[in-house]
């Protein structure tokens, strides 16, 4: 992918001025740079994880607004806690059986989970689905820096904690 279709990416999200504006637009440049089926940022609220905002190519919506327990998502909690992403993919006869389970159900064969940091820790989770050849790591470091420039993009419009 070229640098140049990755800064128009960016500067698309970073015209927005809400953070409801930032996620969506975040989700739609995600699912076509990297060429996939769909994209859902979710929050990370303690061990909760609420989803804020997604795009699909179906037009299909996933699960907007769904909660879960990130303990239950051993794979998953990884990405929280380390900033590495992780893929996974049903095909593989190894996959977290939750994980796998879970794409199954939506619908998708394979999936890349990336940390939406901020300066603070990890803000929320990315999650991008695709098709059963998954995703390489060209397509995970692509994921790494739009959810980083994300992450960075996002701290400007919060809200600053007076407490």
């Amino acid at each position: 992918m070229s640098d140049e279709r990755f800064d128009r990416a960016v500067a698309v999200m970073a015209a927005e001025m809400s953070i409801r504006g930032l996620l969506g637009s975040a989700c739609r440049e995600l699912v076509h740079l990297l060429d996939a089926r769909a994209c859902a940022i979710s929050r990370v609220i303690g061990d909760l994880l609420v989803g804020l905002d997604e795009h699909t190519l179906s037009g299909r919506p996933l699960e907007y607004g769904h909660e879960y327990l990130i303990p239950d998502y051993p794979l998953t909690q990884q990405v929280i806690e380390s900033g590495e992403p992780k893929q996974v993919s049903r095909l593989d006869p190894d996959a977290d059986p939750t994980e796998a389970e879970l794409l199954e159900k939506l619908g998708f064969e394979s999936l890349l989970m990336v940390c939406l940091p901020t300066s603070k820790s990890c803000w929320g989770l990315v999650e991008v689905y695709g098709e059963a050849d998954g995703f390489d790591e060209e397509s995970a470091d692509v994921a790494v820096r739009f959810a980083r420039r994300t992450g960075e993009l996002l701290e400007g419009l919060e809200v600053p904690d007076t407490r």
